[in-house]
């Protein structure tokens, strides 16, 4: 009787490896198998590191396991990162790439008028802050972080950034205004941001401050720093090898000793790996972008193989135990097959068929990515649609979530891999005798069995141990499916498809008006000339400026009716602006202040 040994990790098995007793039965029965069929060459260098590195060949292959089995739909969303909440003990966020975001209020209060925040952006340090937020409008900070962007430009607003480095520097502002604020509250190794809102006359509060307190601010950052496995350097980097790789071993991430990673032939995936997924990949024009970029957030209270399984879904990547005893990335291309196995090592087959059952098969694939043009949210991909089975079956939908790929190429690539796995030549599983060892580890091998005429390149799903009596070792078993070189080509003429256009438009959804008509009259005063408002939900507001100087005079109120307005004297030989906006009779929400009209005075 034969009996199949899994080395998967089962959810009651330790997260650091199969018991003793389990790793020595394997370890007994791969060398007495071997010894007694004189396996030498590649065969024996397997069953010598199984023999020497037992548990941690069962950690890998049951973190792989985990890894792809426990990755399903739902996962968190790009935006969810974006709110910004009362709840100062949520679970803390870590971020790679570049991403937008917000988190959760560590400190609010109101004093003199004015409101002060404090919000944690995720753990640091983070490399860099590219853009800051208030609500949906980017503004710009000077060297102070008083804000210059317009409506918030008179009102003094400001906004400070800490990165999260280990030693942090405390916020002075709110340690001369509140008492509870010491100079211990430095938030170390947390990135950070400070928000003052000042007061502002009543005509402008809807303008300025719509939502009141509850102001969203967020910021554009390249995030968490990695260690780039090529050169060892820790720098800011999107490569999805060196984003997997630091989640493997970071302590806010799965926590795996640095050893098993660094291993020479671990290194040496990697290596191969991060160059992978910097291969230039052509878009449509003539433009490239890297093969395989990771963009994204978790939180703590998230398992870690739901996060590793997203990674290595956005990246076409799997962990591979090594020889040596150690785990290392593999990331799919257009490889051919180094392994081929012939008819002399087939002992049986079970499960074979020509496709998927129509359970699991799909002739349309769904996908969401991350789109930096649609304000870093989750965006729905153009569908990958096979049109001819369309037409035969009818409609048959699969639906994904790259929520870590920052590109619409990037979404399209994975979703045509996802289009093959849905409809595969050949899929099965097959008995070997100890040649299959040599499959051991690889993703990729070339079944040639001509009982049915199979003459592949498959991708191996799953990989067994069968042991019979006694604990030898008798061959090996393999789940498989086709997985053509043409998978991983790509012409982006034919298949990058229409990315989604985002909506940029930002503003108070007022209408803005034209350019005031302006005549210098006696005085020297100025006429303003405009037409009526487009309701009677609106009324004008008016201002003006000398051009030399930074500050505008604002007008008092206008009638409704009006469709003029006089200015107050104006000095002689002096260029000034002209300018009107539309303010809401309800609230006193105001708009966008029209173009300016430059009139002289004479002398």
């Amino acid at each position: 009787m034969l009996r199949t040994c899994n080395l998967h990790l089962e959810s009651s098995t330790s997260f650091y490896g199969p018991s003793v007793n389990h790793t020595g039965f394997i370890e007994g029965a791969i060398l007495l198998a071997l010894t007694s069929a004189g396996v030498t060459g590649a065969a024996l260098g397997i069953a010598t590191t199984l023999l020497t590195y037992g548990t941690v060949i069962g950690l890998s292959i049951g973190l792989n396991f985990l890894a792809s089995s426990l990755f399903r739909p739902p996962q968190p969303k790009p935006e969810d990162m974006q709110q910004s909440v009362r709840q100062p003990t949520q679970p803390r966020t870590r971020h790679y790439g570049r991403v937008k975001v917000s988190g959760p209020w560590v400190f609010a209060e109101a004093k003199d008028g004015g409101f002060h925040k404090v919000i944690a952006l995720g753990s640091g340090p983070i490399d860099a802050f590219e853009e800051v937020w208030i609500d949906d409008r980017k503004v710009v900070l000077d060297a102070g972080g008083v804000v210059t962007t317009w409506p918030w430009n008179k009102g003094g607003a400001r906004v400070l950034l800490r990165r999260g480095l280990g030693l942090e520097t405390v916020y002075p502002q709110l340690l001369g205004n509140f008492p509870e604020w010491t100079a211990a509250h430095r938030g170390d190794g947390i990135a950070s941001l400070y928000a003052f809102q000042t007061i502002c006359p009543q005509e402008d509060y809807m303008t300025r401050w719509p939502n009141g307190i509850n102001t969203t601010y967020r910021v554009v950052m390249r995030a968490a720093t990695v260690k780039n496995p090529m050169t060892g350097t820790v720098a800011w980097n999107d490569n999805a090898a060196a984003v997997v790789r630091d989640y493997i071993t970071h302590r806010d991430g799965m926590r795996l000793p640095e050893a098993i990673v660094s291993t020479p032939l671990a290194q040496a995936g990697f290596i191969a790996s991060y160059g992978r997924c910097q291969e230039a990949i052509p878009l449509k024009g003539s433009s490239t972008e890297a093969r395989y970029r990771l963009w994204g957030s978790y939180s703590l209270d998230e398992r870690p193989a739901d996060v590793l399984g997203r990674m290595l879904a956005c990246c076409d990547g799997r962990l591979v135990p090594t020889p040596d005893g150690g785990l290392t990335l593999d990331i799919g291309g257009p490889d051919a097959a180094d392994v081929v196995l012939g008819p002399d090592a087939f002992t049986g087959f079970s499960e074979l068929g020509r496709g998927r059952d129509i359970l699991s098969t799909a002739n349309t694939i769904r996908a969401t990515f991350l789109d930096p043009t649609g304000d870093y949210q989750a965006a729905d991909a153009d569908p990958w649609v096979d049109a001819e089975d369309v037409s035969e079956r009818g409609e048959i939908v699969a639906d994904r979530q790259f929520n870590m790929s920052p590109s619409h190429s990037q979404c399209r690539r994975l979703m045509k891999l996802e289009a093959y796995r849905a409809n595969p030549k050949w899929v099965g599983t097959f008995q070997l005798n100890l040649r299959g060892l040599a499959a051991f580890a690889k993703r990729y091998v070339r079944i040639q069995y001509p009982l049915f005429q199979i003459d592949e390149r498959v991708e191996i799903q799953d990989f067994k141990f069968i042991v019979g009596e006694g604990g030898i070792l008798t061959g090996v078993a393999i789940q498989v499916q086709s997985m053509p070189v043409a998978a991983s080509q790509w012409d982006p003429a034919q298949e990058e498809g229409e990315a989604p256009v985002a909506d940029d438009s930002e503003g108070s959804g007022v209408p803005i008006p034209a350019a005031p008509l302006v005549d210098i009259i006696a005085g020297p005063k100025a006429r303003l000339s405009f037409s009526p408002p487009p309701s009677t939900a609106f009324v004008y507001q008016v201002q003006f400026k000398k051009v030399a100087d930074a500050d505008w005079t604002l007008i008092g109120e206008i009638a409704p009716e009006a469709t003029s307005v006089v200015t107050s004297v104006l000095a002689a030989s002096t260029q000034y602006q002209f300018q009107l906006r539309l303010i809401t009779t309800a609230v006193g929400f105001a708009g966008d202040w029209s173009p300016s009209t430059t009139a002289t005075t004479p002398a």
